[in-house]
Order: structure tokens, then sequence, then C-alpha cells
């Protein structure tokens, strides 16, 4: 379901377990409101990390959900990377699952479907579908009112993901101060702008599979103060576009193959040529290095300058 269809969600019983599959941690935290609309006024929210939580002791959990709080303040833990639980864990929330009137409730949060498919037979699912550039884009128009333009091309160039996309909202209105609506320009200045490179020098490095190129701009947006995750999704944003472009090149012509791409017209030749210096195998590996970067940077503190030049190496070295 779409996170609005989630807004509106009731389930059918009152179950003490979910399996909440959500990729964005923007909608993870926006789910609370949802839960507690869902569980009552009478809960209170803890996030916990797998690890904290496999080291709650089965009589504890099962204490707590039969023990009716004395401040009529029940709990609802929110159990981060979900998909790493334990076999022993699971069995546990299956007894937490039987419990009538329980004051312990358990969201295990989970990246996608799949990699929960092992432990979660007989819970509840409640699976978000991943935002699409479209979906993303009606976000910043009802949001933060941005025109569709506007918006369109903040997806473009910034991507999906809706932290990124809040925090260049903030500093796009401190740009703005509240005095008129965003336009284009105001996009390149607040939210792509660079001292060394232009907005599109990026993009422009990696479509000429030139390395030295794209780690002196990625250096230099490094230098800048830009988020890792942000260059990172400007990265996979141009790597989904070549993989679209791929697929079209010498069936359509350029014009045609830029605009399903999401690539401006004005590029439309450049981007075409670009497709045909990357080969099937390229690209499929490219994904896989670019999904373990993005756990990299969720979940560890790596070099960030020496593993972007390794990525970069590895993508069109």
């Amino acid at each position: 379901m779409t996170f609005p269809e989630f807004q509106r969600y009731r389930p059918k019983s009152d179950h003490n377990v979910y399996v909440f599959a959500c990729e964005d941690d923007f909608l993870v935290e926006e789910s609370r409101a949802v839960w507690a609309g869902i569980f009552g006024p009478s809960w209170v929210f803890e996030k916990l990390p797998v690890k904290e939580f496999e080291e709650i002791e089965s009589g504890r959990l099962m204490d707590e959900a039969l023990t009716p709080s004395l401040f009529s303040q029940c709990r609802v833990l929110l159990v981060a990377n979900a998909e790493k639980i334990s076999k022993k864990r699971a069995e546990d929330l299956a007894g937490l699952q039987a419990v009538t009137h329980s004051s312990l409730k358990v969201i295990l949060l989970s990246a996608g479907v799949k990699s929960a498919e092992s432990w979660m037979k007989g819970l509840p699912v409640v699976a978000i579908d991943p935002l699409k550039p479209g979906d993303a884009a009606r976000w910043l128009m009802e949001r933060h009112g941005l025109s569709a333009e506007v918006a369109r091309y903040v997806v473009e160039n910034a991507g999906t993901e809706l932290y990124p996309l809040h925090n260049e909202m903030e500093k796009l209105k401190t740009y703005l101060g509240g005095a008129r609506p965003a336009d284009l320009r105001d996009v390149d200045a607040s939210l792509l702008r660079t001292e060394t490179f232009g907005p599109w020098e990026l993009d422009d490095a990696l479509l000429a599979r030139d390395y030295n190129k794209a780690v002196h701009v990625v250096g230099a947006m490094l230098d800048e103060g830009e988020e890792p995750l942000r260059i990172l999704a400007k990265i996979v944003r141009v790597w989904r576009q070549l993989f679209i472009g791929k697929g079209m090149a010498g069936k359509k012509g350029a014009n045609e193959v830029a605009a399903a791409a999401g690539v401006p017209a004005f590029k439309a030749s450049s981007f075409a040529a670009s497709c045909r210096k990357y080969g099937w195998p390229q690209l499929a590996g490219g994904f896989r290095e670019l999904l373990a970067a993005d756990r990299a940077f969720k979940t560890s503190s790596p070099n960030v300058e020496a593993y972007f030049d390794i990525l970069l190496w590895k993508l069109v070295g």
C-alpha cells in the first residue's frame, strides 16, 4: 500500500505484533502518528535497535505484556533492522501475539518484505510501496507548496528519499526567506550549488565515464559539507537513467530515450551516446555497489571520501 493508504489503515483485529516494511526512514518516523491513532492515546513509543531488543529477556517481555500500566501508559517498541531478528525471539513474539489486552506492542521495522519472510509467517504485515519519483514530487507539492515543475526538478537532482528532500526544503526556505515561491533558479542556487562545479558536472562525469572528474566533483561536494547520502542519491539517479536509456537505445530516437529517462532535452544526444558506453553487466553490478554503499553510510562510519573514490572506480573506472 502507499503511505496515504496506510494513514487510513485500520487492522481487522487487535494484534500485539506487526511487521512494518518500509524502506524510507522519514516515513518510518511519520508512521508513529498513524500507529498512535490505531492503538489509542495511551501508548508510549520507544525505538530500539534489534540487538538491544534481542537482549531483553523473554520473561520480561511477557511480564510487561501481562501487567497493566499503573499510569495508563502502555509501551510500543519499534524494532529497527528487524530482518536480523533471531529465531528464538521470533518464537517469543508468537507467544506475545496470543496475549489478550496486552500492555506491550511490538512493531518490527524492516526495509522490505522479502528480507523478513523467514520469520514473519503468521504476523500481520504492513508493506509500504517504495516511493517513485512522481510520489516524491507530489509529497513536495503537498507538504512544501512547490510547483509541479520545481518539485520534479528537485526529485531529479536530489532523489526520492524523504529525509534528504526534507533537509533540502529547509535549506531552500532559508535561502528564499519566505519572500516568494521557489523557481528552478532557486533550486540551482540553494540545492545544487558548488563553488567549483556546476549542478550538472557530476552527471556529466558519470555519463562520460570520466573517473577523475567524478572524483574531483564529489570531493568538492564533500568539502562544502554535502551529505554523503545526498551525493549517493545523485549517483543512483544517473545510474537509473543509464539503465532506462540502455534498454531503449537503438530502438528509439535520442529525444524519446532522454524523455523516458528523465534527462533534459538539451542533453538527449550526449545521453544516448553515454548509454552505449556502458554494458549490461556493468550496470547490474553498479546497482549492487550502490546498494552496498547505501547500507554502509546508514549503518557504519566509513571514510567517506575514500569510499566514494572506490565506488566511482567500480562504477566508471
